[in-house]
């Protein structure tokens, strides 16, 4: 029986894969990463002092971002696009439950990401390479939480278009994004705020989003500072944690959501 979700699971992710692949709009997303990356070279030569930074900087900031644009743009649609071409239809008339579909969903997602991901990080540690920037250990984890982040915010698109309009997806895939590597900036707002109202909807907006900083690493890798154990091991239950949380969410919801 496990054989057979496995199985299931296995064709719908690749159906997915399959489809980004040709996408016009996914290789335009990896290739202007790509371009970006290489026109980072000219930034680098522009700073005094200080172009390994700014290659570093800027390839961190290129990963992180091109990751919410990719996520946004496959999960707006990734349900509501099966839903209006009756394609879920079909699938669901066969013996693929509704848990088995968002599986497959996510897992397609994860592929689409994972194969844009190393594009990008490959091309990034080629180009360090060549300009002769030292990559240590810390480069890959700050590397690996970065895609981590990616999982997390695909299982949160998931959650989001199983419920929401592809706009309000994006607007709060992109709230969660920003605001969640803001919570320390967010709490001290709160703290200093002489407005009751102001301290509670902060406090609130701290208490429900997803701390991302967590997830950051990469002013270590910018410093070679190795990343303590404690602050690795708060990063990965930040992340097994919501992306468990938002997956079980989206699937309760959807498995109660009217289709016909």
């Amino acid at each position: 029986m496990n054989t057979i979700l496995f199985s299931q699971i296995w064709e719908l992710g690749m159906n997915v894969w399959r489809e980004a692949v040709r996408d016009k709009a996914v290789q335009i997303i990896v290739a202007s990463g790509i371009m970006l990356m290489f026109f980072s070279l000219v930034l680098g030569r522009m700073a005094v002092g200080g172009e390994e930074r700014v290659l570093q900087s800027t390839g961190f900031w290129i990963l992180g971002i091109w990751g919410l644009v990719s996520v946004i743009y496959m999960g707006s649609n990734i349900v509501r696009r099966e839903i209006q071409s009756k394609t879920v239809y079909m699938v669901l008339s066969r013996p693929v439950n509704r848990t088995v579909f968002m599986f497959g969903k996510f897992f397609g997602m994860l592929m689409v990401l994972f194969s844009a991901f190393c594009i990008l990080g490959i091309c990034w540690l080629i180009l360090l390479k060549l300009k002769m920037i030292p990559v240590s250990s810390t480069h890959f984890w700050a590397l690996l939480f970065i895609f981590g982040e990616w999982v997390m915010l695909a299982a949160f698109s998931l959650f989001f278009a199983s419920f929401t309009t592809p706009l309000l997806h994006n607007f709060f895939l992109a709230g969660i994004s920003f605001l969640g590597h803001w919570l320390g900036d967010l709490r001290m707002f709160a703290e200093n705020s002489r407005e009751l109202w102001l301290k509670y909807i902060l406090r609130t907006i701290y208490h429900i989003l997803p701390n991302l900083e967590a997830l950051n690493f990469r002013a270590d890798a910018l410093y070679s500072r190795v990343p303590e154990p404690g602050l690795l091991a708060e990063g990965c239950l930040v992340l097994s944690g919501w992306t468990l949380a938002a997956l079980i969410a989206a699937n309760i919801i959807f498995a109660r959501r009217r289709l016909l």
